[in-house]
């Protein structure tokens, strides 16, 4: 009996003996870990997907995020030195862009306006250094807009408005208020001049003709005359020259409607003389 009893106690350490040896065999297999490998193995495209979609927060450059500012290459700065406007044009990398092409005439036009469009220059910087042109200026405390009219060699430029505060904030006007014209002859010292369109729409271009009484205009800048174009908010910036030598007529072209004043400058009897005029462009 007792041999029987010693018998079956042997024969059950063996079978839990088997248990413990095959169970630690079991615990000890390599776990098959193919979905977490998933997220870790990539095709190189799943890869470069990945890394472009995650270098988009590294892409944006000093100079801006809006879309105009992403079609520009050249970045203008603008700053008053005493009478001076200083006008500095840096690449991307901030180096001096200083490869501009002759445009009549000039390699920069700077159209100045005061916030509440009453004051209008068009004055012409020289380069005093690379990418930094200067101008003589008298303008009084406010706050103004500069339109830089440029046309680099080898870079993409869009002309953005820059503001430029003279003085004290506290001369800060509100904006401009702006009345569809009603008198379509301007008088600037003893010359007449008349302005006729048969449109003013976005449906085409807009053809501007200019009747002079007075005076004949002569060649200013390699053009019988220049017309500058800026819209009530003052973003939009339009810069056109007669479609011909014979006559002072323009085509512009306009892609909102709404109203805009526009200064047309002529040389006459040896001056430069400008006219206003604020017309509305409709649908």
């Amino acid at each position: 009996m007792k041999k029987w009893v010693i018998a079956a106690v042997a024969y059950l350490a063996v079978v839990i003996g088997a248990y413990y040896i095959v169970g630690a065999f079991v615990d000890n297999e390599p776990v098959d870990h193919a979905s977490e490998h998933d997220a870790e193995k990539q095709t190189p495209e799943q890869h470069a997907h990945d890394e472009e979609e995650n270098s988009d927060d590294h892409a944006h450059h000093d100079h801006g995020d809006s879309p105009s500012h992403s079609e520009n290459e050249v970045f203008p700065n603008i700053e008053s030195q005493d009478d001076k406007l200083v006008v500095t044009l840096l690449d991307e990398e901030n180096n001096p862009v200083d490869d501009l092409k002759m445009n009549h005439e000039k390699y920069m036009h700077l159209i100045v306006v005061s916030e509440d469009m009453e004051t209008f220059l068009h004055l012409h910087p020289e380069r005093i250094a690379p990418g930094v042109f200067e101008a003589d200026h008298l303008l009084s405390e406010g706050m103004y807009k500069v339109y830089v009219d440029i046309v680099p060699t080898n870079l993409a430029y869009e002309i953005e408005p820059l503001s430029l505060m003279m003085g004290d904030h506290a001369h800060h006007e509100h904006g401009p208020d702006l009345t569809a014209e009603q008198n379509w002859t301007k008088t600037t010292n003893g010359y007449e001049v008349t302005l006729t369109s048969p449109s003013f729409s976005v449906q085409g271009d807009v053809l501007l003709q200019f009747e002079i009484d007075g005076g004949e205009p002569e060649q200013y800048l390699g053009a019988l005359g220049h017309v500058v174009i800026i819209d009530e908010s003052m973003e939009q910036f339009i810069h056109v020259h007669p479609t011909n030598d014979v006559n002072p007529t323009f085509n512009a072209h306009f892609t909102e409607a709404g109203l805009y004043k526009l200064w047309a400058e002529f040389k006459l009897d040896g001056k430069v003389y400008d006219f206003p005029f604020v017309i509305e462009i409709t649908e």
